[in-house]
């Protein structure tokens, strides 16, 4: 399963790459989910990105998988993070509101007993401290703690271009992806690899393209151990 959480456009919301880069994902010929990003939306139209935003990436992304996914192995819940517009200088940070988490919530308890419950967003909720670019995604660390009491284990982000894998209080793991865009920031193009080797364990493989050519950059296991009963200790161990 192919999973996008960056943003489909390099220029804001223009309708030709959006509709290129959803072709592109169809036809990887495997399941396929995105969510979108702030690029997604209209950048120089202000009608547009006020009263219509999601019109473009919405007739572009047919075919795709936008809604929560469930099946024997995964829930999957994406949660639209980018806005068109915010009352802060720099809206293309993200933000989760508190009617998204509650919903996102809500959709996990749909889960498969066993199954790996997953959250994507375009913008990090917990921003990592050594981002090469500084922010704040607002209702991001409320956002993530409520969804972790509803049982998420694993949060899905892009947005930084730049490759992350960190825990949130033993009970999740939050992992941030490269990108495969030309806007570069301290690394190659990259994408990482989710597997689930076991029940309580994730492995991350971080994968960069160098002169076409994909090559491992790092890997990782994550190992949670969700305590029995609220408010007992946790153990957790990472492998490198």
């Amino acid at each position: 399963m192919q999973r996008r959480s960056s943003s489909m456009s390099a220029n804001p919301g223009l309708q030709n790459e959006l509709d290129d880069a959803c072709a592109w994902m169809r036809s990887l010929g495997v399941p396929a989910m995105l969510t979108p990003g702030n690029h997604d939306v209209p950048y120089y139209e202000m009608l547009g990105r006020v009263f219509f935003p999601w019109d473009r990436i919405r007739r572009a992304q047919h075919g795709l998988q936008v809604d929560a996914w469930h099946t024997p192995e995964w829930s999957i819940v994406p949660v639209n993070t980018a806005r068109p517009w915010q009352f802060r200088l720099n809206w293309a940070q993200g933000e989760i509101s508190r009617g998204q988490t509650a919903i996102a919530a809500a959709e996990l308890q749909k889960a498969a007993p066993g199954a790996l419950r997953i959250i994507i967003t375009h913008h990090p909720l917990d921003w990592p401290n050594d981002a090469p670019i500084k922010g704040l995604t607002r209702g991001g660390p409320r956002g993530l703690r409520k969804l972790a009491d509803a049982g998420a284990e694993l949060f899905l982000s892009g947005h930084l271009h730049f490759a992350s894998s960190r825990l949130f209080e033993t009970r999740a793991l939050s992992v941030t992806s490269g990108t495969l865009s030309q806007r570069l920031r301290h690394e190659p193009c990259a994408f990482s690899v989710i597997r689930r080797p076991s029940p309580n364990t994730i492995e991350t493989e971080v994968v960069h393209i160098v002169q076409g050519v994909c090559q491992t950059a790092s890997v990782r296991q994550f190992t949670l151990n969700a305590p029995a009963e609220p408010g007992a200790p946790a153990e957790l161990h990472a492998r490198v």
